[in-house]
């Protein structure tokens, strides 16, 4: 995404540090990313080293206002952002006032607090944060850095549903764990002011023999004073260190690092740095602590120097350096802020049932992570509504569309505001073609179809009205995706814009289908029951099999197979979990399919386990199967036993060759970057693309079989 920031300046401090680890962190994941500042600052070099955009906006004075507000502006439509971020209240107040100006963009706040200190600002300081409180329900998402500044702000009146916490990324590259030799030491790191407690901090320590304590920071001269004389009154010798610049090796001199804030904490930056410089913590239960450190041993009550004492004379060293790797690195830090600026694609789909083109979709949202998705199903429940993030059903009575329906469309598109509209089969790209027309943003719509279309009258009659409306609609979408050659031609004859078509073959995860030891004279069908996937002839083809071969076994898997009418020898499984293993047991794959089929997963499936195949010639099975296994006329039941039979005499077991094809022309990694290049590309935002003809993978020459 092209993301704007907006921060007031980009002096020292721990938010300037962050924006600027961040910023660099984006542009190395692919974000163009821009600064808008009002002052200069010393990160503004650092900003610029990582390849970030930096405009000083160059503000005058403080009733510089609307001379100010027009440079913004300037600045602002000149990088022609997506995402306008705002860095802290004031600039999350500006974030919001350019949407109308910059096209409306998504708007980000920015929440870097965990209680303001808005009452000591005077007047214009209260009427920031009330106004922030009174228009955070018009940001499209918040981000806070701290699980405490979230609730804080949620009890302000902050709305929910748009509050996201990303904590802060720690430089685990800086900070780094080294050894000394002083003797068994505590220190507390933090500017010299009431919040940090440091008398809890001295008291504790009076109750604690046999150790150094240290306490650095700046601030406060009177309180500072107050704390030397406490610590004198009670006995306790403390080192007192100014504001250290390096502080990797400041905590190289500690076993263990305090933090005794009184309140006022949010996501304390000394506690993940001195962790990841592997200097175990304890800390008051302020903020987020007691989450950063994990440990609620090592936590005490805020103000309690006799529990603090106990956790102090108790301590045990332990490790902490991966926590803050797993949980708080900079790159955890940039990997949770990319995802959430990345582009949100709304996905609506007819049904999340067991069908292929459901199984494709559900790899398609789980498998690209750095995009947001939301699913939205026409129909309830489903296979795959419990694998995908964020799922929603219209609750659709067998897809005919109701008020309440559209309602609860309309409600999802105000609430998610997607950048993509991808409409799933045929009900799915009708429907999503009426979102567009409900979306006030300008958001592209790219339809997806699933299977090819041999004969109208071979569908039902509210699908082949579907099916009709989508050809007079398809100037609507920017691309349609297909998943087979035949099925792309099969609809640009029916009228479906040519200029729109976009090949993307099914990919199929190499890992999880995989040969294994088959069962000789195992011969599988898998798909659900209906009329396209013939299952008569399969049948019919079994029982020539069986006169020939009394020993072969047949089983059958799919969704309402349980209503086949079957001979003894052929055994009706169901639906299954268990396809891979399943898959992978068989002596021969086959595919009976007597129309309908764009794609067979079914095929590409048992090629990946090396299980050799026999399917009609259906579909783009042909492109699929290339070389491997053999094809045989759809409705002939001889046919395909005598391919059966052919194979079952020759005594092969597998075909190394098949999974060979799947792997080099049609793996999920493939179909992942398509799919991932089209969401993003230019050309699903309308504008110019390079590409004026549909890309198809390169495939070997097809041949007869």
């Amino acid at each position: 995404m092209n993301t704007a920031f907006i921060i007031r300046d980009l002096g020292h401090g721990g938010a300037q540090r962050q924006l600027s680890i961040l910023a660099a962190g984006l542009v190395r994941e692919g974000h163009a990313v821009s600064v808008l500042h009002f002052y200069g600052g010393t990160f503004e070099q650092n900003l610029r080293e990582g390849g970030v955009k930096t405009i000083c906006i160059g503000k005058k004075g403080r009733w510089d206002l609307l001379g100010f507000f027009f440079r913004l502006i300037k600045a602002a439509r000149s990088v022609q952002p997506e995402v306008v971020h705002g860095y802290l209240a004031e600039s999350n107040l500006m974030a919001l006032l350019l949407r109308p100006f910059c096209g409306f963009p998504r708007i980000v706040w920015g929440v870097r607090d965990s209680q303001t200190d808005a009452h000591l600002w005077g007047t214009l300081g209260k009427l920031s944060f009330r106004l922030n409180c009174l228009l955070a329900r018009f940001a499209d998402v918040i981000l806070c850095n701290s699980k405490a500044g979230r609730d804080y702000y949620l009890a302000k009146g902050y709305p929910a549903h748009k509050m996201h916490v990303v904590p802060n990324g720690i430089d685990t590259e800086r900070f780094k764990p080294s050894r000394h030799d002083h003797p068994l030491t505590f220190g507390l790191v933090g500017r010299m002011s009431p919040m940090k407690d440091v008398a809890t901090f001295i008291k504790a320590a009076a109750l604690v023999s046999g150790a150094r304590f240290v306490v650095v920071g700046s601030g406060d001269e009177g309180y500072a004073k107050q704390m030397r004389e406490l610590a004198e009154s009670l006995g306790v010798k403390v080192e007192w260190l100014p504001a250290q610049g390096d502080m990797p090796a400041v905590y190289a001199t500690f076993d263990c690092l305090v933090n005794a804030s009184a309140f006022g904490e949010g996501f304390s930056n000394v506690i993940g740095e001195a962790m990841a410089c592997g200097v175990p913590c304890i800390a008051s239960d302020v903020g987020d602590s007691a989450w950063i450190i994990g440990q609620p041993e090592q936590i005490f009550p805020a103000g309690d120097h006799a529990a603090l004492a106990k956790c102090m004379r108790e301590f045990k060293p332990s490790e902490t350096r991966p926590r803050i790797i797993t949980e708080f690195s900079v790159e955890r830090l940039i990997e949770r802020t990319s995802r959430l600026l990345s582009k949100k694609v709304l996905w609506i789909t007819t049904g999340l049932g067991s069908g292929g083109a459901e199984m494709m979709l559900a790899q398609l949202v789980n498998g690209l992570p750095k995009l947001q998705h939301v699913v939205v199903s026409l129909t309830a429940g489903g296979k795959h509504a419990t694998s995908l993030p964020n799922v929603h059903s219209l609750d659709m009575p067998a897809g005919r569309p109701t008020l309440s329906a559209l309602w609860k469309l309309f409600r999802l598109l105000r609430r998610e505001k997607p950048d993509v509209l991808m409409g799933w089969m045929y009900h799915g790209c009708l429907v999503a073609s009426l979102a567009k027309l409900m979306r006030f943003k300008q958001a592209p719509l790219i339809w997806n179809i699933r299977q090819s279309l041999y004969d109208l009258k071979l569908e039902k009659r509210g699908s082949a009205l579907v099916i009709r409306a989508l050809a007079w609609l398809s100037r609507l979408p920017k691309r349609i995706t297909y998943n087979s050659r035949l099925s792309s031609k099969q609809h640009e004859a029916i009228g479906y814009a040519k200029s729109k078509t976009r090949l993307i073959a099914n990919g199929f995860d190499a890992a999880r289908w995989r040969p294994r030891t088959p069962v000789r004279g195992l011969i599988g069908r898998f798909g659900r029951n209906a009329p396209m996937k013939d299952y008569a002839t399969f049948i019919e083809a079994a029982k020539l099999i069986h006169a020939r071969h009394p020993d072969t076994r047949f089983i059958i898997v799919g969704a309402e197979t349980h209503t086949l009418d079957v001979p003894p020898f052929i055994e009706v499984l169901g639906e299954r979990h268990d396809l891979p293993s399943l898959t992978s047991s068989l002596n021969i794959a086959v595919s009976s399919s007597a129309f309908g089929e764009g794609f067979p997963n079914v095929v590409g499936e048992a090629m990946a386990c090396a299980v050799p195949v026999v399917a009609t010639d259906i579909g783009d099975t042909r492109w699929v199967m290339g070389k491997a296994g053999r094809l045989v006329p759809p409705r002939d039941p001889q046919a395909l036993a005598d391919a059966c039979i052919g194979i079952l005499e020759s005594g092969v077991t597998q075909d190394p060759a098949a999974r060979e094809r799947i792997e080099q022309h049609f793996s999920l990694t493939s179909a992942l970057h398509q799919f991932e290049s089209l969401i993003i590309s230019k050309a699903s935002h309308g504008r110019q693309e390079t590409e004026s003809t549909p890309i198809t993978p390169r495939i070997s020459p097809l041949t007869s079989h």
